[in-house]
């Protein structure tokens, strides 16, 4: 879903079309999870998609943090 959402949004905004993946990825995702899925999606899935994204989000800060 954070993928196709990622694409759906760059589709939509050439101004974020020509920034890099990464950037756009960590815009998206922050400690309390993930972006608000388009069209909407049941609440259950949202929470689920939230949990992914604060893990994903933890992981990514963990390999800054290293590097």
């Amino acid at each position: 879903m954070l993928g196709g959402e990622i694409v759906r949004r760059r589709h939509d905004d050439p101004d974020l079309a020509m920034r890099p993946v990464q950037d756009v990825l960590c815009d998206l995702i922050e400690e309390d999870g993930g972006p608000l899925v388009w069209p909407r999606i049941a609440e259950s899935e949202q929470n689920a998609f939230d949990a992914t994204c604060r893990k994903l989000y933890r992981f990514l800060s963990q390999q800054n943090i290293r590097n």
